[in-house]
């Protein structure tokens, strides 16, 4: 028990010996906006174009081909955060965040032609996600009116809710829309936290010693793919922001 005792008491005192040198802390707010899209596999993508090729198949239209693709969505969050810069390199800093993105995802979009018939398909899937990243920042020009503050670290992302596809289906031919049809699902995530990297640069403009307006562009990517009955794809997000940053000097 003594060994204990000793043990938590060393530590908690190394622990506030190294929160000492943080010299200088900073808080701040920001709105963003910027672009979602995943990276799908190709035998997601070639499920769906033999999927496809199989209605033609039924409607009488023997010979068919198709082509898979998807695109990228916009989406936009906010988030709060806390910088803590050291004593001895007061450049150097510590970045933790909780923040919210909503529209991520992306649309994928399919187009099956058989002679004088096509299928037209856009399938648009979007979820909300809660986001914890953790960065290393460094400030050029600390203090002056303009900083420039690149960083890099990694995140937690916590999806919330289910995600939400909006599926339009169209059937034309000679150019005339035969049927169409429209419909909206929500499935159940799998994932209760997915890993990942990211990097970006903060430009921040000093209004006085304690207050600065922040413009971020930030780049985002998943390291595990998000799944809802199997895998759906690898999320990529690049955000602009803009936000305000209050200092402790």
């Amino acid at each position: 028990m003594k060994k204990l005792i000793t043990t938590l008491v060393v530590g908690t005192l190394l622990l506030s010996s190294s929160f000492a040198q943080l010299s200088q802390m900073s808080f701040g707010v920001r709105g963003s906006l910027g672009v979602s899209d995943m990276t799908i596999a190709d035998e997601t993508k070639k499920g769906l174009g033999n999927e496809l090729n199989a209605i033609m198949i039924d409607a009488g239209f023997p010979y068919s081909s198709s082509d898979v693709d998807n695109k990228p969505i916009v989406g936009g969050g906010f988030a709060f955060w806390g910088n803590y810069s050291f004593e001895k390199i007061p450049a150097l800093g510590l970045q933790a965040e909780l923040g919210f993105l909503f529209n991520n995802g992306t649309e994928l979009t399919a187009e099956t032609k058989s002679g004088t018939a096509k299928i037209e398909i856009k399938d648009k899937a979007t979820y909300t996600t809660m986001e914890l990243p953790f960065l290393v920042t460094y400030t050029v020009n600390k203090g002056g009116f303009f900083e420039f503050i690149p960083q890099a670290g990694f995140y937690l992302s916590f999806p919330i809710g289910k995600i939400k596809q909006d599926l339009d289906m169209t059937f034309k031919n000679n150019g005339n829309t035969l049927a169409s049809k429209s419909e909206s699902s929500k499935d159940k995530i799998d994932n209760a936290c997915i890993f990942g990297t990211a990097f970006g640069a903060d430009f921040a403009f000093n209004f006085n010693k304690t207050s600065a307006l922040l413009l971020n562009a930030r780049y985002m990517i998943d390291l595990g793919e998000l799944k809802s009955d199997g895998d759906i794809g690898t999320r990529k997000v690049f955000l602009m922001s803009a936000g305000y940053r209050y200092t402790f000097r």
